[in-house]
């Protein structure tokens, strides 16, 4: 799991290096889950733009939970501002629920998850090659069991029994607390 009160203290300092390094990929995951399959092609830039903005005022910030937050916000905001701008209709803004009146809770729950998705990644981080390339097959690109099979070269119950047992891992390394019911809540969300 990243050092965020480094990565903050770079920063404020005006080294962006650590903040690419270590949390762009959990805010590009997050800025995607925002946009959906429609816009997700324009995350990078919402996520980019809101580093820029933060940047832009980083001696304003007091510690590193203000400045994560103020991320996780300007994320949001920028999405909004996309899909505003995109002309999407109202079915999909209601789908996505960005649009709230208690945005604090918003973005607190999108730091929670972000944080649960790092913890996850750690794990995946520390197994075996072959785990972490099914990992990525099955949950990060979402292919189902057959496509897995076939781009690896084995059986579809092989796929299965090698998922169950990826699952089991992940599990052994976060301890009993968490079972497959919840690390599939986290990686579907």
């Amino acid at each position: 799991m990243p050092d965020y009160d480094d990565i903050f203290a770079s920063f404020v300092k005006g080294d962006i290096k650590p903040l690419y390094t270590y949390v762009f990929p959990a805010l590009l995951r997050y800025a995607r889950k925002l946009t959906g399959d429609q816009l997700g092609y324009l995350a990078k830039d919402c996520v980019q733009d809101a580093i820029f903005q933060c940047y832009m005022h980083r001696s304003k910030y007091k510690d590193m939970a203000h400045w994560r937050n103020a991320l996780f916000m300007s994320i949001r905001n920028r999405v909004i501002d996309l899909m505003r701008k995109a002309d999407c209709d109202q079915d999909y803004m209601a789908h996505i629920t960005l649009i709230s009146d208690d945005v604090e809770k918003d973005v607190s729950l999108a730091v929670i998850y972000q944080d649960a998705l790092d913890v996850i990644y750690a794990a995946v981080d520390s197994l075996p090659e072959d785990y972490r390339e099914l990992f990525r097959l099955s949950f990060e690109q979402g292919l189902k069991i057959a496509e897995i099979a076939e781009m690896m070269n084995v059986s579809e119950i092989t796929v299965k029994k090698r998922k169950a047992r990826l699952l089991e891992k992940i599990r052994r390394i976060l301890g009993t607390d968490i079972d497959n019911y919840m690390i599939f809540l986290l990686l579907a969300a």
